[in-house]
């Protein structure tokens, strides 16, 4: 059996699931030999098919996600003593269940897979390595996905070759800061310690009542990233030619507020710093700015009076 082939053994073995229980464990380490982090959390999974799903990340910072076929239903968990929990309601998306395989996003935003009917879409290269512990392992290359921010490495994952259902995976996440070449690597780790498949799950298992304490977030709301007293984004385009990158931050020395702000425009790196220092009273603001870009840089000064 080649590389190929079982990748699409195992695609079909998961579109023909009736149900899947998974009780695992979640390895996420980063860093290198001078300076590391590893974490470790355990999580249980219910899928029933066609599109029903829970998740459950245990601990106190745990989260909940259920999806009953029609919404999905996502508990996060407290920011601080005395704060409420917060949930979320969104439209489900049949197409993409929580937690199913994505090949442009393997890893990340609290979407560790469990269900691979993707596995073998979007595959550059696939290579079959030396069975360990009774599995079958291959290397999966994969065409490069949407997120100009992330990266990824061949991922590996071992098979059971009775079933064709996945008890590891191990996948190489890349993250990139806006308007700049480093990239930060996570390992992210994700071992089925038990799992079920065909076998009855309670109806009750995919039905949500959120916790009475808490609040609901307003539909569609998302997290932006922030970068150290500032923020940033990247906005790519079909073309790559309107790509554009923004990394900005800010802060106070005495009366002037310093503004710095990084673009990546169609390839090309401009920097700009913006200060504005208020005069006495607040009656006017004196501001200078300063461009910089490939070929040099530029300066401006002006005053905005508000009295």
């Amino acid at each position: 059996m080649d590389a190929r082939t079982l990748l699409n053994q195992v695609s079909d073995a998961y579109r023909k699931l009736r149900s899947l229980t998974a009780d695992a464990t979640l390895v996420r380490e980063s860093g290198d030999d001078d300076s590391n982090q590893r974490s470790q959390q355990r999580v249980r999974f219910f899928y029933s098919a066609p599109d029903r799903v829970r998740f459950e990340s245990l601990g106190d910072r745990g989260v909940v996600q259920v999806c009953d076929g029609t919404h999905t239903d996502t508990v996060f968990p407290r920011m601080g003593p005395g704060q409420r929990s917060r949930y979320s309601r969104m439209p489900a998306n049949r197409q993409r269940l929580p937690h199913d395989f994505q090949p442009q996003l393997p890893f990340g935003g609290g979407n560790e897979p469990f269900l691979f009917a993707h596995i073998n879409e979007r595959v550059t290269e696939a290579e079959l390595l030396p069975d360990e512990n009774g599995h079958r392992v291959i290397s999966v290359t994969y065409e490069p996905g949407p997120h100009a921010a992330i990266s990824t490495k061949p991922l590996c994952f071992w098979v059971d070759p009775a079933s064709f259902c996945i008890m590891r995976v191990a996948a190489d996440l890349g993250h990139r800061f806006p308007t700049h070449d480093e990239i930060t690597w996570t390992r992210n780790t994700l071992n089925i310690r038990h799992l079920h498949i065909d076998e009855p799950i309670p109806d009750s298992t995919f039905a949500f009542t959120p916790p009475a304490d808490a609040a609901e977030l307003p539909q569609g709301h998302g997290v932006r990233g922030s970068f150290g007293g500032g923020g940033g984004f990247i906005r790519g385009s079909a073309t790559g030619l309107d790509r554009f990158e923004h990394q900005g931050s800010h802060e106070w020395q005495g009366e002037t507020l310093i503004e710095h702000s990084r673009w990546n425009l169609r390839g090309v790196l401009l920097k700009f710093e913006r200060r504005m220092t208020f005069s006495e009273g607040n009656k006017h603001v004196d501001i200078v700015e300063h461009a910089t870009g490939p070929q040099g840089n530029a300066e401006a000064t002006y005053a905005l009076d508000w009295t």
